[in-house]
């Protein structure tokens, strides 16, 4: 059919075309998903990651730009597909999908196919494609890498994340201030998530879980998505029983024997949870069945930073006496905030501050009595926790080792 000799698209042609437009467009953007059906190109809004592993289960998490019937992940182990499992986005564009039966200590490869097709993420050239995870208990050394601060989404950020994705860890932790200036791109945060977040850690989040602590930046009025600040939408809860009102403000998760506890320090500030989260801590530090724990969060105790010097008066009021009264089972307490790499010791704790995820980094003050070591430089943390010991490294934007210490635990 045709009209003034000029044929109709065909619906599937129309929403394709329509969906080019609005992909165009930041206000658009956000309502693809209404009309955005019936085969067309699926891009992700935040793209398959693997957010926590056991020995026999894997929980990744994505949320498509549409909904659709045609949405699957297919498991793969040394490229022959072990599991296939349909995923329904007909309803909820957001999925959390469990992959069960997995073998300990074992590698895999999970990919989201919808129409059999791998989308890309928004804003970005190129498929997503698969990514790779391996079941617990891992191997010792634990290895992990970390840093908070990161959100600009500058080259610095990118150059850590390349040299990160080459050091064989187990994980990755970001410890807050994900993503600044979410009033950029016509404040649409899928894009400043995707440019900012996603982006950089590309090739870490292909490989490895991810966990997260709040940070204050996270927690501004520009990050707020349907009434929630757009890091919950990220990083949903993985534990029903630690959602706090339906968030992930605090967790944990056990690494072969190791305790690790994501910690609000935003409750002392904007964030609602202080007397729960404060009870939660205590239970967990009073269990005593793991080799070590390991707190973090995003605002540390003390820094010899220049810079917000005294924000953390409230975080030590409240946790730097149950830190002490546990030193004999923390292994490191780790966190960001000031921009700049310090290592502190103080009653039996060690203490480390890694917030040089970026270009943006803060000049030394007067130092903090109990600091061992403060650089105002960008750079990222490698921890290993043996048996017996922590070995914590500091490495620059060139890689270049600048601190190592490692004590017993």
């Amino acid at each position: 059919m045709s009209i003034c000799g000029r044929p109709l698209l065909k619906r599937r042609d129309f929403l394709k075309l329509l969906a080019v437009l609005t992909a165009g467009h930041p206000f658009l953007r956000r309502f693809t998903s209404l009309f955005a059906q019936g085969g067309v190109a699926q891009q992700f809004f935040i793209p398959p990651t693997i957010l926590h592993v056991t020995e026999n289960s894997a929980m990744l998490y994505f949320r498509l730009s549409a909904y659709t019937d045609e949405a699957e992940v297919i498991i793969t182990q040394d490229g022959i597909e072990v599991q296939r499992i349909p995923v329904d986005t007909t309803q909820q564009l957001r999925q959390l999908v469990t992959i069960e039966n997995l073998d300990k200590s074992t590698s895999y490869q999970a990919e989201i196919l919808v129409g059999g097709r791998s989308p890309s993420l928004l804003g970005q050239e190129g498929v997503w494609g698969p990514i790779s995870f391996r079941t617990q208990p891992y191997e010792w050394p634990i290895r992990f890498a970390t840093l908070g601060d990161s959100g600009f989404g500058d080259s610095v950020t990118w150059q850590l994340a390349e040299h990160i994705v080459q050091q064989d860890i187990d994980f990755f932790i970001h410890l807050g201030d994900v993503v600044y200036n979410s009033d950029e791109n016509d404040n649409d945060l899928w894009l400043n998530w995707a440019l900012k977040y996603y982006g950089p850690f590309r090739e870490v989040l292909h490989q490895v879980p991810h966990y997260v602590a709040v940070g204050n930046h996270d927690r501004e009025g520009t990050t707020l998505l349907d009434g929630q600040s757009f890091i919950y939408w990220a990083f949903p809860p993985y534990n029903p029983d630690e959602a706090f009102e339906g968030r992930r403000q605090w967790s944990s998760f056990v690494v072969n024997d190791v305790q690790f506890l994501s910690l609000d320090s935003q409750v002392f500030y904007t964030d609602p949870g202080r007397a729960e989260q404060n009870q939660w801590l205590d239970e967990r530090l009073a269990d005593t069945n793991f080799r070590a724990t390991v707190p973090f969060f995003h605002i540390p105790l003390w820094t010899s930073s220049s810079v917000h010097r005294e924000d953390g008066l409230p975080v030590e009021g409240d946790w730097y006496r149950r830190f002490t009264n546990a030193a004999d089972q923390i292994g490191v307490v780790i966190a960001a905030h000031a921009h700049l790499y310090e290592r502190l010791f103080l009653d039996g704790v060690h203490y480390i501050t890694s917030g040089g995820g970026s270009q943006s980094i803060y000049a030394i003050g007067e130092k903090v009595a109990w600091s061992q070591k403060a650089l105002s430089l960008a750079h990222y943390l490698l921890v290993e926790i043996y048996h017996d010991k922590i070995v914590v490294m500091a490495r620059d934007v060139n890689n270049t080792l600048i601190d190592e210490a490692e004590w017993e635990i």
